[in-house]
C-alpha cells in the first residue's frame, strides 16, 4: 500500500532548494509513498512556466491565481501533506505554513520535515498543528501508510 502526497517546500534560495531536493530524493526512496501520483508544485507549474527563468511571473495575477488553485487542488487530491520546512528566519516560508494550515483544516495528515541539524525553535502552530514532526534523516523510512499523531518534542514558542 502506498499513499499520495502533496510535497510542500521552498526553493527561493540555495538552502531551501537543497532542503527540497534532499527531501524529494528521500521521498522517492520511501516505499510507502506513491511518488508518481503525488504532487510536487514545481512539477506542476502553470503553462510549464519557470519562475526562475521568468521571475516577472511572480507579479502576474493570472499566474498567481492558477498557481494557488493548482496547489490547493494538489492538496485536496492527495492523501497527506509532507511539508519540508526550515524554521530559520532566512528560510522560513509562509507559503509552506499556509499549506500546512489548509491541510490541517481539511483534516489531512501532515508530516513536518525539519533539517537534521535544526536548533531553531518552531512556532507552536505548525509544531502542534501537524500529525508528526520528523527529521530529514527519517524521511526515507517513515511509514506514511499509518502517520500516527506524535507530540512535538523540540523547542517551540
Amino acid at each position: 500500500m502506498t499513499k499520495t502526497a502533496y510535497i510542500a517546500s521552498s526553493w527561493f534560495n540555495p538552502e531551501q532548494t537543497a532542503h527540497m531536493n534532499a527531501g524529494v530524493a528521500a521521498i522517492k526512496a520511501n516505499p510507502t509513498v506513491d511518488m508518481e501520483n503525488s504532487y510536487l508544485p514545481l512539477s506542476h507549474q502553470y503553462k510549464n512556466l519557470d519562475t526562475m527563468e521568468h521571475p516577472e511571473l511572480l507579479s502576474d495575477s493570472e499566474w498567481q491565481m492558477a498557481t494557488f488553485n493548482g496547489d490547493v487542488q494538489g492538496i485536496n487530491n492527495t492523501d497527506l501533506v509532507i511539508a519540508m520546512y526550515d524554521p530559520q528566519l532566512k528560510n522560513s516560508d509562509p507559503g509552506v505554513l499556509w499549506e500546512v494550515g489548509y491541510a490541517y483544516g481539511i483534516r489531512k495528515p501532515v508530516i513536518l520535515v525539519l533539517p537534521d541539524d535544526n536548533e531553531t525553535p518552531v512556532n507552536l502552530m505548525p509544531a502542534i498543528g501537524v500529525t508528526a514532526v520528523i527529521k530529514m534523516a527519517d524521511l526515507a523510512s517513515y511509514n506514511f501508510n499509518f502517520p500516527n499523531y506524535e507530540v512535538y518534542q523540540g523547542k517551540a514558542f
